[in-house]
């Protein structure tokens, strides 16, 4: 088993994270959800999730993200040995990027203190599974691009990507499971 058990579960929108994320937490994993968005919608002063995309105020809103959830990390850090994330402060730095909006200094300090593993589970885009909600207004060629920046960050900060097999949900956990 990996000697550092803060596991990130990243991939573009639509992939099946969330599926994976669930399942474990069935299984008695303790997981760390991702921020929905219907909480962004929230934390932007109401503003429709297309307004908010776009808007400036993105930076400011990851900035508090980045404080509640390294506070939240921490304290899962010491009560628990073995935690799952659903995405991770990298994840916001690829969106960033791909926004071309400059993240701050800060995010690079808050990488190095969450000292997540540094083999990641990536769920790759899988167009047979994609559907666009309310939640994920992306279409599957903007996920795509999503990904390739996803990919570009994670290997910018050296973590190794390991892509989760598209298979059903429980053959993904296991995959996981078995790869840690």
């Amino acid at each position: 088993m990996m000697k550092n058990h803060k596991i990130i579960i990243s991939g573009p929108p639509g992939s099946g994270k969330t599926s994976i994320i669930n399942a474990l937490k069935n299984k008695g994993y303790l997981v760390q959800n991702e921020l929905h968005p219907g909480k962004i919608n929230k934390e932007s002063d109401k503003l429709e999730l297309s307004n908010y995309l776009f808007s400036k105020r993105i930076k400011q809103y990851h900035d508090k993200t980045i404080i509640k959830s390294n506070k939240h990390n921490i304290k899962l850090t010491y009560e628990h040995p073995l935690i799952f994330f659903d995405r991770s402060i990298i994840d916001v730095i690829a969106y960033l990027n791909m926004w071309k909006i400059k993240f701050p200094i800060k995010m690079n300090t808050a990488i190095k203190k969450y000292n997540y593993n540094k083999n990641i589970f990536y769920t790759p885009c899988w167009k047979k599974i994609y559907k666009t909600t309310p939640h994920r207004p992306e279409n599957y060629e903007n996920s795509i691009k999503i990904d390739i920046f996803l990919r570009n960050a994670y290997i910018e900060f050296n973590y190794n990507i390991i892509e989760v097999p598209k298979l059903d949900v429980n053959k993904r956990v296991d995959f996981i499971i078995n790869n840690l």
